[in-house]
């Protein structure tokens, strides 16, 4: 998966198993101020010790119309139910690793610990570390504690029932077909890993091969040189937009490295089942 900016072990699991959890926009991309409605998430978790850090990982997902129900990746969700969702396009532009007694963070911002915008619930679709690919039911949704009005007043929209099947025949006639991504991850990992922790924005290519979009799954390449960007650490759960729309066709889900290039997948949104769960709110929590 296009995992989260996580543990460490959860990106090498990921790695292990030939696909990579989904982290930062890559390539050719710009600062996005026009998706407001994405928002980085983080995730806390039960820290082993008494005192100890509560940060999991973070991720990134879409504000829907209600102004409380966030729309993200299922690996993302998975055994987790609190965090905070913050809706800066620099979510921490002051960041200090030694902010927060030396966990780090952004005293101006509060990211990771204060400020944003609290949830409690935090659902699963049935995402289990790959066990059911292609299947991997990889959507989850965040449900905040209060609502939120976006900047712009622009909300993050679901898909009619089957939208992907029409850009199927555009890739049959080798038409070109191009999405927009948003999303908080990284920007780059070589040498090292970058991270501005900023919400940036670019441009993905349908693949075109015999099978770019399948039952599940979209598939979508990343070439700079063609003017496009891809995903990576931390992007998990950002939308993938139809072009010049609100629309979030899928959710970033997974690459095939660890390096963030090459092919990117994404959770189709655009089946009947998966509209159905997300718009149930006594949606069944996989845990």
């Amino acid at each position: 998966m296009r995992r989260a900016l996580t543990v460490a072990a959860l990106s090498l699991a990921a790695t292990a198993a030939g696909l990579a959890p989904s982290q930062a926009i890559t390539g050719n991309y710009e600062k996005d101020t026009v998706h407001t409605y994405v928002a980085m998430l983080v995730f806390y978790t039960e820290p082993a010790e008494e005192g100890g850090d509560p940060f999991s990982h973070r991720c990134t997902g879409s504000l829907l119309d209600d102004g409380v129900t966030i729309v993200t990746a299922g690996h993302c969700t998975e055994g987790v139910d609190e965090g905070r969702a913050y809706f800066q396009q620099a979510a921490a532009p002051n960041y200090d690793p030694e902010a927060f007694d030396g966990r780090g963070g952004d005293p101006t911002t509060g990211y990771p610990y204060v400020g944003g915008v609290t949830f409690s619930q935090a659902d699963n679709y049935g995402f289990h570390d790959f066990e059911g690919y292609p299947e991997n039911k990889d959507v989850g949704v965040v449900v905040l504690d209060e609502p939120v009005t976006t900047s712009n007043r622009r909300y993050a929209e679901l898909p009619e029932a089957g939208a992907l099947n029409d850009y199927v025949a555009s890739v049959r006639k080798k038409q070109n077909v191009r999405f927009t991504l948003s999303g908080y991850g990284l920007s780059g990992t070589t040498p090292t890993p970058t991270s501005t922790r900023e919400r940036l924005t670019g441009t993905s290519a349908l693949v075109n091969d015999r099978a770019p979009i399948t039952r599940f799954n979209l598939k979508t390449s990343a070439n700079p040189a063609q003017g496009k960007a891809g995903t990576c650490s931390g992007d998990s759960g950002g939308p993938v937009l139809a072009r010049g729309s609100d629309t979030v066709l899928a959710v970033t889900s997974f690459g095939m490295n660890a390096k963030c290039r090459g092919l990117d997948f994404s959770y189709r949104l655009d089946r009947k089942v998966v509209l159905d769960w997300i718009a149930d709110p006594n949606r069944l929590d996989a845990g």
